[in-house]
């Protein structure tokens, strides 16, 4: 499982890294982490959109958690428009 570290990133960087790393992987699964609560409904609706599953999405102590697995019949994102910071 890949890592995506992202909590010394704010809005919409850990988003932008999030969907970057799920467009470019056939399947798999990406645990990210990140601060900012704004990320969550976006990174939320991306991994919709893509057909990708929320495995766990925790917040333990202000650090926002959220596995993601991608099967290979995932959809990927042309165009992304999704709420913002």
């Amino acid at each position: 499982m890949e890592i995506i570290d992202a909590t010394n990133l704010e809005c919409p960087e850990p988003f932008m890294k999030t969907v970057a790393k799920l467009m470019s992987i056939k399947s798999g699964t990406i645990k990210v982490m990140f601060k900012d609560p704004k990320c969550v409904d976006m990174i939320t609706e991306a991994v919709k959109l893509m057909d990708c599953k929320i495995i766990e999405s925790t917040n333990q102590n202000g650090v926002y958690v959220m596995v993601i697995e991608k099967g290979e019949n995932s959809k990927e994102i042309k165009d992304v428009r999704l709420g913002g910071c």
